[in-house]
């Protein structure tokens, strides 16, 4: 996620310059032939031009608010993740810590408090499409990291065997039935969160949408030289070349926001998440080795 949006900012820029040079050479064309040839004599209608840019404004404006709402609905699961990853570990402490003697409870309940850690850092690099193993082994035991090597889907093996310790817990009566259905619930929330990210990565922005968004675009910018041809040719030159800029910006941006998980600077901060996650639950088990929030690189939080 972007924290500081000038270092992005130009290399979005230096991006789409190498893309503005055919469109350069296209304007500085156009122009040469309207002074050697006075093009205004053609008499074409910048009506035209004027009325398209206003479609495609709305077309973009359009597609941007979609591509927002996939971003914001990508960060609010991830916030639900960070309140339920909570919700999860202290509901533990509070109902399976019974004695103040180290017993098996007790060693459970720090097991599946790593394992949610796990779970989150995990996630998170599936979704980008990550090695999810990456962070684990300070986690959850090499036994278990190579049970889980063969998986398809890492994360839900892993909350699969959440759900499978927390019965044997009660199995065992060290969790009341009560307790169970809350931590249950919790669990199922977690799932739920991890089914609207999965469902977001998989549901790709329509390609057909964003090639005529595209395509409309381009029209517009071979056009518009000629529906200015009656202004200077410096005029022609900048303008030309600032509204092609701003319509090929826009487009860009709201592209990188159609895929929150795509590892792009304006992706939703899963890895920075999960390390606060790992902060807060160590801390609530009183764990010494406390690892410091991840900072910011070149102005965008991982």
């Amino acid at each position: 996620m972007i924290i500081n949006s000038h270092k992005p900012f130009w290399g979005l820029i230096r991006e789409l310059l190498l893309k503005h040079v055919p469109i350069l050479i296209y304007v500085l064309v156009i122009c040469a032939l309207d002074v050697q040839f006075h093009l205004e004599t053609f008499n074409f209608p910048v009506t035209i031009v004027a009325i398209l840019g206003t479609v495609i404004g709305l077309i973009l404006a359009f597609r941007t608010n979609s591509s927002y709402d996939r971003w914001w609905e990508a960060r609010k699961l991830w916030g639900a993740i960070v309140n339920d990853s909570r919700s999860w570990v202290r509901q533990l402490i509070e109902f399976s810590k019974t004695t103040d003697d180290e017993s098996e409870p007790n060693l459970a309940v720090r097991r599946l408090a790593f394992r949610q850690i796990a779970w989150c850092y995990a996630l998170g690099r599936n979704l980008r499409d990550q090695d999810p193993t990456t962070d684990l082994p300070t986690l959850i035991d090499d036994a278990e990291i190579s049970s889980l090597q063969s998986s398809r889907n890492l994360p839900n093996d892993i909350l699969l065997k959440q759900g499978i310790e927390l019965s044997h817990l009660y199995k065992q009566k060290h969790l009341e039935l009560f307790q169970f259905v809350e931590l249950e619930r919790t669990l199922s929330r977690l799932t739920n969160s991890m089914g609207g990210c999965e469902r977001i990565k998989k549901t790709t922005f329509p390609a057909t949408y964003s090639q005529v968004v595209r395509v409309l675009v381009y029209v517009f910018v071979f056009l518009l030289p000629f529906g200015l041809v009656n202004v200077p040719a410096v005029g022609l030159v900048t303008t030309s070349l600032l509204l092609s800029f701003a319509f090929l910006m826009i487009d860009k941006i709201s592209t990188y926001l159609q895929d929150p998980f795509n590892n792009q600077p304006s992706d939703t901060p899963v890895i920075s998440l999960s390390r606060t996650i790992e902060i807060n639950i160590k801390q609530m088990l009183g764990e010494q080795e406390i690892p410091p929030p991840l900072a910011p690189e070149a102005g965008v939080l991982n």
